[in-house]
């Protein structure tokens, strides 16, 4: 009777072959490099919503001839601001136009006006002004660019609306997180909390820096941007 011989693998060849996947696995994740996928995703969609933001702005102001920082901004001990002011505001402010209930959120002082201790908070009589006249839906102030990640004084996932005295041009900004987007310096920019101008990086004194990725301040002065229109 002949005897069946069983054949199969050997322990050494299961783990030459488990080897060989695991390198073949990392060299293909290196390559991929899912997280930089994942933040090239997240900055395509933060800057079609930037300009959702930077259109409903153009829309606002052919209806009312105003801009929502000028509803907010007007009269009282806060000052008035008109057309030709220069503003630079956070998307989690008042005067930024849409309001989604943060907690502790400061109203940054507008560049013509004096600062306000008012909170963009459901508490406040102050409306959403780009929702409440549906130049946006509703359900645009549930997202995360209105809900800041704060560290001190420190801010990322935001935008910012930059506007310079006496221009009628609008830049709605955010700070980019995949490292293609911010290399790119053609589109960097930086903002000015004074004159509210944006400049490209390389010109009128606006220079990148490594630490100023990871340190955007308040008042979007600290960090590079990129911005709609780019």
């Amino acid at each position: 009777m002949k005897q069946k011989i069983w054949k199969g693998f050997t322990l050494v060849e299961l783990l030459i072959v488990i080897a060989l996947i695991a390198i073949l696995s990392v060299a293909v994740l290196a390559t991929i490099n899912p997280i930089e996928q994942a933040n090239k995703a997240r900055d395509a969609r933060v800057q079609n919503d930037a300009a959702e933001v930077m259109n409903a702005y153009e829309r606002y102001y052919a209806s009312l001839q105003r801009y929502p920082w000028m509803e907010f901004y007007d009269g009282g001990t806060e000052g008035a601001l008109s057309a030709a002011d220069p503003v630079l505001l956070r998307s989690d402010t008042v005067g930024f136009g849409i309001c989604s209930g943060a907690a502790n959120a400061a109203v940054l002082q507008a560049m013509g006006a004096d600062d306000v201790a008012t909170e963009c908070s459901a508490s406040d009589d102050v409306p959403n002004y780009l929702i409440s006249t549906s130049e946006l839906k509703s359900s645009f102030a549930g997202k995360d660019e209105f809900e800041p990640v704060r560290t001190g004084s420190h801010v990322e996932q935001a935008l910012w609306v930059a506007k310079e005295a006496n221009s009628n041009s609008i830049y709605v900004c955010y700070i980019p997180k995949a490292n293609a987007n911010r290399t790119d310096s053609t589109k960097m920019r930086c903002l000015n909390s004074t004159t509210g101008a944006v400049t490209q990086v390389g010109t009128g004194g606006c220079t990148a820096t490594v630490t100023a990725w990871d340190t955007p301040v308040v008042d979007g002065t600290e960090a590079m941007y990129r911005c709609v229109p780019e």
